[in-house]
């Protein structure tokens, strides 16, 4: 009877350091998705950001202000327009 209860009173030892062991990892695990959670809420945040500024930059008012300010472009006027045949082409 004595064996019996030694050998109970490992296995109940061995049990609970399992269940310890296993509430340890969970809390850990638990600990990492929270900041992987957090990672996606920032780059979803970035991703909003950076589909705005994509589509300021893509208006055509602001390509046409860059293309004056910084290059020097301008829409051609009438006379400066020159239209050329092409050899063969019918018209």
């Amino acid at each position: 009877m004595k064996m019996l209860n030694a050998i109970l009173l490992v296995v109940l030892v061995l049990c609970a350091m399992s269940v310890v062991t296993s509430q340890h990892m969970a809390r850990k695990l638990y600990i990492a998705l929270e900041k992987e959670q957090k990672r996606t809420r920032a780059y979803e945040i970035e991703h909003g950001q950076l589909l705005l500024e994509q589509s300021t930059w893509g208006a055509q008012a602001v390509i046409e202000k860059v293309a004056a300010d910084r290059l020097g472009m301008h829409a051609p006027v009438p006379r400066e327009i020159q239209v050329h045949g092409v050899a063969g082409a019918r018209p």
